[in-house]
């Protein structure tokens, strides 16, 4: 009765720091509404201080669909090319359709309407807690209370994480989703429905963010090396339930272009626009405008060597057009496909030529971009793109603070690698190495901090692990 009084009690605790995190997330945003949540306009030029970029994509595109939706259109044939994420704007049009809300105050104007999105931020909030929740109860079941009670505790508070639930970016879902596949990776139940549903997280993992599409080759070489019979059945109904979620975007895709796809334009050509571009013209010591020129001329032969039909009238109007412009005025959606695996083979082809170049880039941003940062929707509301605050001294200003912030978080995890290794816990580890090479690997060229995020989910294990140890050494 009293180890029962005590687990009560203990629970009692966690649940309590979790509620605390949630509260302060849903006050995080209702604060940043009541500062941010406006429309600046200077100059005949407008834009909203917490929808922009591509936030701003992710709203207008669910603001679409749901227009459609009320227009009667079938949801397989709502939406625009599936050029980027696909989840986030389905969300939003879900939320706009169920409220009855319209994004803009009318069609000329574009102005986004004040006072409308906190139930969304609420809905954020709500969502990723309770898969706390949920991960707690399970991560009961295979580890010490007072490790899952810091792991916990990380999860709820920690406020490099905790900021996104407050803003409009994906991370904040795709958080909750992470959430969910660990729980049900790391529960030791393999059965075939639990492999089933893993399946179908990985693909709504993929869906949030397309860069998660190849996680699931990871997560079956794990699997590989931990279980001991039925490998391939298991990993059968494992792939059936990704590729079910993974065929309704395909279909998506079939009924409104004509091609079934599963991979975006972004995940094609994120490489040449923010990879390519920076190496090759710090290589030549050209400006950007000099290699636009060359990557047009090498879209024109493209596209006259394969007969692709494009809008030349709207081409004509523009100013120095580039590559990106002309993919855009292409009049087919399977062309745009196409053009994408030219300009990936393009980006293959600068790696292969300039392999070092491209390695001391990647190094330099791979350093970069492990640098945690609590202040990225805070610098996102106040400034107007993250170029102009890159040049403040407010950055500058913060710099440090970040650096010792890091060092203690990353510090702490050291112990608690150290901690999972003497316990021999190498299951664990393999998972969340697997985890962190993947999702660190794929975006450490980009420099972004906020790419990086989806790792410091991993990392509250270790976190946890390594306040237990602190704790234990302590008491020795």
């Amino acid at each position: 009765m009293y180890v029962i009084n005590l687990m009560a009690r203990a629970n009692k605790i966690v649940l309590l720091i979790i509620f605390f995190g949630f509260i302060l997330s849903v006050g995080l945003s209702l604060n940043n509404l009541s500062k941010y949540d406006k429309n600046i306009i200077t100059n005949g030029y407008h834009y909203h201080q917490m929808i922009k970029a591509d936030t701003y994509r992710y709203l207008r595109h669910g603001s679409e669909i749901k227009d459609q939706l009320n227009d009667g259109i079938n949801f397989f044939k709502t939406g625009r090319e599936h050029y980027t994420k696909y989840l986030p704007p389905r969300i939003i049009a879900a939320y706009y359709y169920f409220f009855d809300i319209d994004l803009f105050n009318n069609d000329k104007d574009k102005l986004i309407n004040i006072g409308i999105h906190f139930p969304y931020l609420l809905f954020q909030s709500i969502i990723y807690y309770l898969c706390v929740i949920l991960f707690y109860f399970s991560l009961l079941k295979i580890f010490k209370p007072i490790t899952v009670t810091f792991i916990v505790a990380f999860l709820s508070l920690e406020p490099t994480v905790m900021q996104y639930h407050s803003s409009f970016w994906s991370e904040s879902i795709f958080f909750s989703i992470q959430i969910l596949l660990i729980s049900l990776i790391l529960k030791k139940n393999f059965s075939n429905f639990n492999f089933f549903l893993i399946g179908i997280f990985l693909a709504v993992l993929s869906l949030q963010k397309d860069y998660a599409i190849f996680y699931i080759v990871p997560i079956l070489i794990y699997f590989y090396f931990i279980l001991s019979s039925c490998k391939i059945k298991k990993f059968t109904y494992l792939i059936v339930g990704f590729f079910l979620i993974q065929s309704i975007l395909g279909l998506n895709n079939y009924f409104r272009s004509g091609k079934f796809y599963i991979m975006t334009a972004d995940s094609k050509i994120n490489l040449h626009r923010d990879l390519v571009a920076k190496v090759m013209t710090k290589k030549y010591k050209n400006s950007n405008k000099e290699f636009r020129v060359v990557e047009v001329e090498a879209t024109l032969n493209w596209i006259n060597k394969n007969s692709i039909q494009y809008n030349t009238k709207e081409i004509e109007k523009m100013n120095k057009p580039g590559y990106a412009d002309y993919r855009e005025t292409i009049l087919f959606e399977k062309d745009k496909t196409t053009f994408d695996d030219f300009i990936r083979n393009r980006t293959i082809d600068y790696f292969l030529k300039y392999p070092m170049d491209f390695g001391k880039f990647i190094i330099k941003s791979s350093i970069h971009i492990i640098l945690l940062n609590p202040f990225h929707i805070y610098s996102d509301n106040n400034f107007k793109s993250g170029e102009i605050y890159y040049s403040t001294d407010t950055h500058d200003k913060l710099i440090p603070y970040r650096i010792i912030y890091t060092l203690f978080v990353y510090m702490i995890c050291l112990f608690g690698l150290l901690s999972i290794i003497q316990k021999k816990n190498y299951d664990i580890l393999l998972y969340l190495m697997f985890s962190i090479i993947y999702f660190y690997g794929l975006v450490s060229w980009h420099g972004n901090t906020r790419y990086f995020m989806p790792v410091v989910i991993y990392l509250s294990l270790f976190f946890g692990f390594g306040i237990d140890k602190i704790i234990n050494y302590r008491k020795k």
